[in-house]
C-alpha cells in the first residue's frame, strides 16, 4: 500500500529565505528537499521513525532549464550536530534524485520536472549548506 503524502526535510525558514533569493520562475517553493513521496509500507515505518530528526543538507549544484530550477543535494546526515563518526547518511528512498526546487514556471506538471535531472540546459557548481527536521506532509 502506498500512503497518501510524503515524508521530506522541511528547511528552516532562515535557509528556506535564502533558497527562495535564487528564483527566477513564477512559482517559487524553496522549502524541502523530498525523501519518499507516497512511500510503500516498508519505507513509511522506517522514515516514520526518523521525523524529527534534525538534519544537514549539502548542495552542489544549481540546476535548470526553461521550465524548472533546483539546488542539487550531494549528502544529507542526520543525528549530526558536528562533523562527526556518530552522524548518519540519510538518503532519499524512492528513485527520484535529493533536490531543493527553487521556482518552476506556471502550470509545470510533476512528471516534467524529470527534464531538469536528465536534460539541464544550466549547471553550475554551488556550494552550500542548509538545516532542516524531517517531517512527514499527509497529502489527504
Amino acid at each position: 500500500m502506498n500512503h497518501k503524502g510524503y515524508f521530506a526535510v522541511k528547511l528552516d525558514k532562515q535557509w528556506t529565505d535564502v533558497i527562495k533569493k535564487n528564483a527566477t520562475m513564477d512559482v517559487v517553493r524553496g522549502d524541502h528537499i523530498t525523501l519518499a513521496y507516497k512511500p510503500n509500507d516498508i519505507a513509511f515505518a522506517r522514515l516514520t521513525k526518523l521525523v524529527g530528526k534534525r538534519v544537514n543538507a549539502y548542495i552542489d549544484e544549481l540546476r535548470r532549464n526553461e521550465n524548472i530550477e533546483a539546488f542539487w543535494v550531494s549528502d544529507m546526515f542526520y543525528d549530526s550536530y558536528s562533523l562527526t563518526e556518530s552522524e548518519k547518511v540519510l538518503k532519499r528512498w524512492d528513485d527520484g534524485a535529493p533536490h531543493i526546487t527553487i521556482s518552476h514556471k506556471k502550470g509545470l506538471k510533476a512528471k516534467e520536472a524529470n527534464t531538469m535531472f536528465t536534460n539541464p540546459t544550466q549547471v553550475e557548481e554551488r556550494i552550500g549548506y542548509v538545516e532542516g527536521t524531517i517531517e512527514w506532509i499527509d497529502l489527504d
